[in-house]
């Protein structure tokens, strides 16, 4: 009986919250335009307003000027983009989010299982072609430094005898610029890092040292407050943004010795999204990150931008590896 009674009230909960969210107010029109009526008559003028105008528990957020029309089809006056209909636009999406829990769960939990299938399927195959591009600016009592770096990776026959893999690193930092590149290939190692030095490695224990086995799906950390939808050319996109609440002592567990202590971090936006082709694959990644940064009692501003390209994911990977000539052997 006392189940019952759970689930009735639970029963209860959900169509309360689904009826205020359908019901909490209406569109009205005149010649002028379209406005937001609240319950108790009230309107919106020169905000924002998050709106589930069909009571899914999925809201769109609207626009509405000093007179409290609707913005439709233009730039609001803080610089964003709305569409015909008036919903805010964001890389070619309408943006949104769920407007209470019980969807907030689903649509969440929706998303991270998309993510983790792709990211799973996109590292079960035997080649890929990555871009990784990276830009960081830190900001210290008025001065800002930046700092950018660039990889691109390409790898085939993973976990066989007939592995490769060409990675080539390009880096600028505070003026100065490096590039750096390591390359398998034949059972033997080249690296130019620190200078040119070679070493036969067999494959299986080759693998255990990669550089790259474990920046597939590294953003999941990050998932929460997601959103996800499908552009026209057939993609699944998953937006998401990350409350910074105790995030880095998530990060720490997950890092571990990798990073600094992060007890002196502040992480302030996290923002990021994620696109999986039509065949299931991941083949974009993109994260927005701002922090401070407290070491001693000074405090630094950092922020990063971080995009991840997968060429072609699926596809066949050929590699043009660089000369072998000048190479000095080293003992592995």
């Amino acid at each position: 009986m006392k189940k019952i009674l759970r689930l009735l009230a639970v029963t209860s909960l959900l169509s309360i919250s689904m009826a205020s969210a359908a019901f909490a107010g209406t569109w009205k029109q005149n010649d002028h335009g379209w406005w937001w009526q609240e319950k108790d008559k009230t309107y919106p003028s020169s905000t924002w307003e998050w709106i589930d105008s069909d009571g899914d528990g999925i809201a769109e957020c609207y626009y509405f000027d000093e007179n409290g029309y609707l913005l439709t089809g233009t730039t609001t006056p803080d610089g964003y983009t709305v569409n015909e209909s008036g919903a805010w636009v964001e890389q070619g999406l309408v943006r949104q989010r769920a407007t209470n829990p019980f969807t907030a769960q689903a649509v969440n939990q929706k998303g991270k299982t998309l993510y983790e299938e792709a990211g799973q399927k996109t590292s079960e195959l035997p080649g890929l072609d990555m871009n990784t591009d990276l830009w960081m600016t830190f900001s210290y009592e008025g001065l800002e430094l930046s700092a950018s770096e660039h990889t691109h990776l390409k790898y085939h026959d993973l976990n066989t005898p007939n592995m490769e893999f060409l990675l080539v690193t390009t880096s600028s930092m505070f003026g100065l610029d490096m590039t750096e590149t390591s390359f398998y290939t034949g059972g033997c190692y080249y690296s130019d890092d620190y200078g040119k030095y070679k070493m036969y490695i067999g494959p299986q224990d080759m693998m255990e040292y990669l550089p790259f086995k474990e920046s597939l799906g590294e953003f999941g950390v990050f998932l929460d407050n997601l959103q996800v939808a499908e552009d026209e050319a057939g993609n699944k996109i998953i937006l998401y943004s990350a409350e910074t609440k105790n995030l880095d002592r998530e990060l720490n567990n997950l890092y571990g010795d990798e990073m600094p202590p992060l007890s002196e971090f502040q992480f302030s936006q996290i923002n990021g999204r994620i696109t999986i082709n039509s065949e299931g694959y991941i083949s974009n990644e993109t994260l927005s990150l701002s922090m401070s940064m407290t070491e001693e009692g000074e405090t630094m501003g950092v922020s990063m931008n971080i995009n991840q390209n997968y060429n072609n994911p699926g596809q066949t990977i050929s590699i043009e590896f660089p000369s072998t000539e000048g190479y000095e052997g080293v003992v592995y």
